[in-house]
């Protein structure tokens, strides 16, 4: 996890909840990036909150160097890698907030794998811990391959949740989510706040939606919804 999410809601709806004051020129403005999807998937340009303000960015980060060794792009970050070269310096100065409605899991035996949606008990939004590897003043990549964007957070799966999956994106309540959008949080302060963040599996639900969600590039708000054993 996390490899496919949810944000089905427009432009404010997941905006509001982090203003101070309705007259926040940083998050106001930009309600025409966030176009409802049901089904995102990982090198898709979305979404994300930065201290800044909203911006669209591309789903996923493959290096230089990642290229060279022929790995995969990387579309999550594991908490306890934090102090690796890799991701340190975006755990200090590239925290983002991932806007979503819930995100999906897959159980079972290859090529019979049911896919799980998974939400909050207290409703959309939900804000996943996230970094960007977006530098403004860095010259583009002459690299073929490489993709700057953003990653979400994972950490270890507790309680009940492990019956879906051992890993799940890290879930903040709203006062981490502005502690962790704040650029004077220190990497020290943000480790620890991710390590003993407020939401745990106990918060959230999840339902067998239908194998339709499988096909990328596909979308209906009908991917989010529960169906019977069949």
């Amino acid at each position: 996890m996390c490899g496919r999410y949810s944000r089905g809601q427009k432009d404010l709806f997941y905006i509001e909840p982090l203003m101070t004051d309705a007259g926040d020129s940083r998050l106001a403005g930009h309600a025409d990036i966030f176009r409802p999807s049901w089904n995102i998937s990982p090198g898709t340009k979305q979404p994300i909150i930065g201290p800044a303000g909203p911006r669209l960015e591309t789903w996923g980060f493959r290096p230089a160097w990642a290229v060279a060794r022929k790995s995969q792009m990387m579309i999550n970050a594991r908490l306890d890698k934090a102090a690796s070269s890799t991701w340190k310096w975006m755990f200090t100065s590239g925290r983002v907030l991932v806007p979503a409605d819930g995100w999906y899991e897959w159980v079972g035996p290859k090529g019979k794998k049911q896919p799980f949606f998974i939400s909050s008990n207290a409703g959309p939004p939900v804000y996943f811990a996230g970094l960007s590897s977006v530098r403004a003043d860095a010259a583009p990549s002459e690299t073929p391959g490489v993709v700057f964007g953003f990653v979400i957070v994972t950490a270890a799966a507790d309680s009940g949740m492990l019956d879906v999956h051992d890993r799940r994106p890290l879930v903040l309540t709203l006062e981490e989510a502005r502690i962790w959008l704040d650029p004077g949080t220190t990497f020290e302060e943000a480790v620890h706040l991710a390590n003993t963040a407020g939401k745990s599996s106990d918060d959230f639900h999840w339902h067998k939606v239908t194998p339709e969600v499988n096909r990328t590039g596909t979308d209906s708000p009908t991917f989010n919804e529960p169906i019977g054993d069949r």
